[in-house]
């Protein structure tokens, strides 16, 4: 049983593999003889050109040399191809040689060089690029963009030697403090009011600097003095004690917030840079050992707000990536003393950092007209999995894994507000658009197996993958599209390898009450019912797309056409008949398993049946060697279950008819039913009756027809043949076995006379000396078989039965004389 289980599980998957090779195959030979004629005319049509350009110049007059004549000359006589190649060619003659001489797009030559071209880098990567390169610059000459009239060297040394003298005049006034505190020099007062005066001197004379040529001298002298401040309340609040750490924190937060309106008033990125890292340095330096969820965090989002201000005024992106670090890195330090009765007291602040990261990224972009970049992007995403990995482990562990898909719902639901709010106000940004896109797609996608058992999942992401399909017809937005074709992808490798083999793999109970499995079976009919009607719908979709809404995505706004309509129209057919398949062929196999097994077989047959007719409608509607392929298979693999799976219901074995026997014969194995062979009657007489209507059906007018036809009305002969012996053997084995193996002969005989009569009748060679052929079978088995196990009663009988039938042959061949007389056309049918 589990071989014929993974036999019916093994043959569809094999059936779609061979037609998708096929399909692929096809595809590929017809593109590459279209690129090849393609290649051919564009050959000639540039050939045509080179030889009009050169009939052209041909029949404009050419002037001797020193004489100038406005008078038309007289037409001289056509030269021959090598004469005209040796002489000197007038300006347009040598025009069309030379364009001639050029490569053309389909010679080697042309290949070649082409093979070699690069495309010119994108917008998006232009821009990505120019940001990295305008860090560097700050990073190594301080500047965004350095004078071509300054020198590498000067604009490295200059800088760097700024910021080591900012670093050492900063230490040396640590180190002046330290040595008062050790030789009491100075009061603790008098020295954080010495501190405080050199920062502000600092701060002077660095504005008074901006603007001359010590501009970047006066950017150090400011960014130096910021430090000196927050050194100096940090050593009134640790050192000395001179503060309380609340008062000490509203001085820093001061501190910060007035370097940020000088950077942005001064336009100087080395000081916002001052105040970021002075800003989350604050806690660090004023840690007192205690956890405080709500004090900390809430510095951190006003924090992030003014560097968001400052982004409102400069388009600052290292700002923006040293905000990102430092937030996220003393976030995650915290974390460490987080317990599950903290959660109202980190998710707000955590869904408030989200939001205000993603407004960082795209605030630019949408409010001030700024195309985005693939940093901006990175940073996007990035964000957004900080917060979704992070939300996920706190919701989890306080409310429970379905509370997580409110979370995951909600972002959907903040991205799909982007891509309304894109799409209204027109934003040119596709990179952005489909990123949003994307993202909304991704977290519903993540929703679903959040809310729903893990027996739903499949349902959920094939109706997601629909509407997302629709909503792609109503946007005109071909990236939708492509992604509702990843998940449907998606909800296939689930379908086969999780939801069939989980449902499907292990047997079921016997004794289940008829209750629960009639429960059980409407429960798998809509479960892997909407699956397969969703690849319908996706047909009907792809063929004819959703009514465009008012709020559509423009052409320049999203991407090409990466998969075609009529290949994935065709894989939707495919799919969705393969998966209909599959599952038809499984639940029927436990349906009537548990029903009345004895009708299983034949009940199979006529869904393979099913299959091979929907194959052969489709060929006669319009012939393709793969439908033809197709329906070759299946025929195959019906052959093979009947004969090595249904046949066993005969229960056949090989004995002794009689005690002393010394020849051996096929036995009926158990006792003879009349339901059973029923049963067997249907499922080999849907087969022959299948195969007699395909021999009838085939049409005529296509290729082969005549050797398709012949193979189908051979092969139910064939299988008629074969299961009247069966019955007939195992009938008479139950109830006159004194007869069985002469019945077995007079059966043999009627169904040789009926193929010679129908030979001679309908002048078909083949099936009369087929019929021959069995007569001298059945001579033989008459005579060195039947002879000597027949009773006399019997044998009598059947001698008799077996003579007429003989004689029957004979007497249609004498009434039929004159079909096998010479004719003077050829008989193709003989």
């Amino acid at each position: 049983m589990n071989d014929f289980f993974s036999l019916l599980l093994f043959l569809p998957v094999l059936a779609l593999f061979a037609l998708f090779v096929m399909t692929a195959v096809l595809l590929g030979r017809q593109r590459k003889y279209r690129d090849e004629w393609l290649e051919r005319f564009q050959r000639m049509e540039k050939i045509l050109e080179a030889h009009q350009a050169l009939m052209t110049s041909m029949t404009q007059p050419v002037p001797e040399a020193g004489q100038i004549s406005d008078a038309p000359s007289a037409p001289s006589e056509p030269q021959e191809p090598e004469k005209i190649a040796e002489a000197p060619a007038p300006s347009g003659m040598a025009a069309a040689i030379a364009q001639k001489e050029e490569p053309e797009p389909g010679s080697a030559e042309g290949w070649e060089s082409a093979l070699y071209e690069t495309l010119p880098p994108s917008r998006f990567e232009i821009a990505a690029k120019e940001i990295l390169h305008e860090i560097w610059n700050w990073l190594i000459v301080g500047e965004g963009h350095r004078s071509e009239n300054v020198s590498m060297e000067y604009a490295v040394a200059s800088n760097w030697l700024l910021r080591i003298g900012v670093i050492i005049l900063v230490t040396g006034i640590a180190f002046f403090l330290k040595y008062s505190i050790d030789t009491g020099l100075l009061g603790e007062h008098a020295r954080v009011a010495l501190s405080v005066l050199a920062g502000l001197g600092m701060l002077v004379g660095g504005i008074r600097l901006l603007g001359t040529r010590y501009h970047l001298f006066g950017q150090g002298m400011l960014g130096g003095g910021i430090a000196v401040l927050y050194f100096s309340v940090f050593a009134a609040f640790a050192f000395y004690h001179l503060v309380a750490a609340y008062p000490a924190f509203a001085l820093m937060a001061l501190i910060t917030a007035s370097a940020g309106l000088l950077a942005v008033r001064l336009d100087s990125m080395l000081v916002a840079i001052f105040a970021i890292i002075g800003g989350y340095c604050t806690p660090i330096l004023l840690s007192t050992g205690v956890v405080n969820f709500t004090g900390l965090f809430s510095y951190l989002l006003l924090l992030g707000v003014g560097i968001l201000g400052i982004n409102w005024h400069k388009q600052w992106h290292l700002l923006n990536f040293l905000s990102f670090f430092f937030n996220y890195a003393l976030f995650f330090g915290v974390m460490r003393n987080y317990t599950v009765a903290d959660f109202w007291r980190v998710m707000p602040f955590l869904t408030a950092f989200f939001a205000l990261y993603s407004t960082m990224v795209f605030l630019f972009c949408l409010i001030r007209k700024s195309r985005s970049t693939l940093l901006d992007l990175l940073a996007l995403i990035v964000n957004a999995g900080i917060f979704f990995g992070t939300a996920y482990v706190l919701v989890d562990q306080a409310y429970g894994q379905i509370w997580v898909a409110f979370v995951s719902l909600a972002l959907a639901a903040f991205y799909a507000g982007h891509v309304y709010y894109c799409l209204a106000r027109r934003v040119l940004d596709r990179e952005l658009l489909l990123s949003f896109i994307a993202l909304a797609a991704f977290f519903v996608a993540v929703s679903l197996p959040l809310i729903l058992s893990r027996q739903w999942i499949t349902v959920s992401w094939s109706l997601q993958a629909l509407t997302m399909l629709w909503i792609s017809g109503k946007l005109r937005s071909e990236f939708l599209r492509q992604v509702s074709y990843l998940l449907y992808a998606v909800v296939l490798l689930r379908f086969c390898f999780f939801d069939l083999p989980g449902q499907y793999g292990a047997g079921m109970a016997s004794n289940v009450p008829l209750a629960e499995f009639l429960t059980g079976l409407i429960e798998r009919l809509i479960s892997f019912g909407i699956p397969i009607a969703s690849f319908g719908l996706a047909f009907k979709l792809i063929e004819a797309p959703a009514k465009a809404a008012p709020l559509a995505v423009e052409a320049t706004n999203d991407v090409g056409q990466w998969l075609k309509e009529r290949w994935m129209m065709a894989a939707a057919v495919i799919v969705g008949a393969g998966m209909l398949f599959m599952f038809l062929q499984l639940e029927l196999y436990r349906t009537f398993g548990y029903l009345y097994p004895p009708l299983r077989p034949p009940v199979l047959t006529l869904l393979w049946l099913a299959l091979c007719a929907a194959l052969l409608l489709r060929y006669r509607a319009a012939p393709d060697p793969i439908l033809l392929r197709g329906l070759q298979f299946f025929l195959a693999a019906v052959l093979i279950k009947l004969f090595f799976f249904d046949l066993n219901t005969w229960n056949l074995s090989m004995g002794y008819v009689w005690s002393g026997e010394d020849s051996w014969t096929i036995l009926y194995g158990g006792d003879y039913s009349f339901a059973l062979a029923l049963m067997r009657l249907l499922d080999f007489g849907l087969v022959i009756a299948f195969l007699a209507y395909a021999f009838l059906h085939f049409p005529i007018s296509v290729e082969d027809a005549a050797r398709m036809r012949a193979l189908f009305g051979g092969t139910a002969i064939v299988l008629l043949f074969i299961f009247l012996s069966l019955e007939l053997n195992s009938l008479l084995r139950q109830y006159v076995p004194g007869l069985r193996s002469g019945g077995v002969s007079i059966l043999w005989s009627l169904f040789g006379l009926s193929l010679v009569f129908a030979g001679i009748k309908r002048q078909i060679r083949a099936l009369r000396l087929a019929g021959l052929a069995l007569f001298a079978v059945v001579a033989w088995k008459v005579f060195f078989v039947d002879l000597a196990r027949l009773e006399q009663i019997y044998r009598i009988v059947a001698f008799i039965v077996l003579g007429l039938l003989a004689l029957g042959g004979s007497f249609a061949y004498m009434k039929y004389q004159q079909t096998f007389m010479p004719r003077t056309a050829g008989d193709s049918k003989q």
